[in-house]
């Protein structure tokens, strides 16, 4: 772009409010947006609601498997089911007294549904956002999501450290046991890039009234792929535990995640 000399000075002006507007934000965010991340440092044990040791109490066990069985059971796939599992924080040592809840994984060959592996992913992702709105359950006190998952995916994830823990509700032992492991989270690292995430979305939310649907979807997907990016490197590189990976899961708590997904929509609606 040519800047006349006329023009060059309200433009370094111009420049300059942007500047000042975004430090300005960067100092206004509250402790509290970053408060999720004391939540991500590592328990002495498994959570004592769940687990007896490192045996699933029977009742919470018999609630997760009749949940996951309902669900699977509501949808129109008609796989065999490989086993019902429990994930995620909830059977690992970073589990939260506020924000874990129980991710059930039901495990399926995706291959007996359908060829196209894509097609397959979609009807399930469907059949999960369908449930997961419809339903509002909770057992001793934390809530259910639940989805299905292709059996080579989760023995992908095993091997390559994305997942931690892994128990069969089915068949009541571990897949894979959790390892209570010595993490040293750089908590000033997680905020700053959580930082620069959640002002360009708060800039977003603020000029979605006035911008072009065009521009705002593109910035949109520009901070989405951001974010979807910095996670999937994370989980390669450093594991459960890098940096990226944690953001994302402080942006999901600190409801940063949701209000991108809600600008979506809103973007979409206003053009009409």
């Amino acid at each position: 772009m040519i800047i006349k000399p006329e023009s060059r000075e309200s433009y370094l002006i111009y420049i300059k409010k942007i500047r000042l507007r975004m430090l300005r934000k960067f100092f206004e965010f509250k402790q509290e947006d970053f408060e999720p991340v004391k939540s991500f440092r590592i328990k002495d044990e498994l959570n004592t609601k769940v687990w007896d040791g490192f045996e699933m109490r029977e009742e919470v066990r018999e609630k997760l498997l009749q949940i996951s069985k309902e669900f699977y059971e509501g949808t129109d796939i008609k796989a065999k089911v490989i086993d019902y599992t429990l994930v995620g924080s909830l059977c690992n040592y970073n589990w939260s007294e506020k924000y874990s809840d129980y991710d059930l994984h039901i495990i399926i060959d995706f291959k007996e549904v359908d060829e196209d592996l894509e097609i397959v992913e979609s009807l399930c992702d469907l059949s999960k956002k369908l449930w997961n709105i419809q339903h509002d359950i909770k057992v001793e006190g934390y809530e259910c999501e639940v989805m299905i998952q292709d059996e080579k995916e989760l023995k992908s994830g095993i091997d390559g450290g994305r997942i931690g823990g892994v128990y069969s509700l089915k068949d009541k032992n571990w897949i894979k046991k959790p390892e209570k492991v010595e993490v040293v989270l750089d908590e000033k690292a997680i905020e700053k890039k959580a930082k620069s995430i959640m002002m360009e979305v708060d800039d977003i939310e603020e000029n979605i009234e006035t911008l072009e649907y065009d521009t705002i979807k593109k910035r949109i997907k520009a901070v989405w792929t951001k974010v979807k990016n910095l996670r999937k490197k994370s989980l390669e590189e450093e594991g459960e535990y890098g940096v990226g990976n944690l953001v994302f899961k402080l942006l999901r708590r600190n409801l940063y995640i949701q209000k991108i997904i809600d600008l979506k929509t809103k973007s979409y609606d206003n053009q009409f």
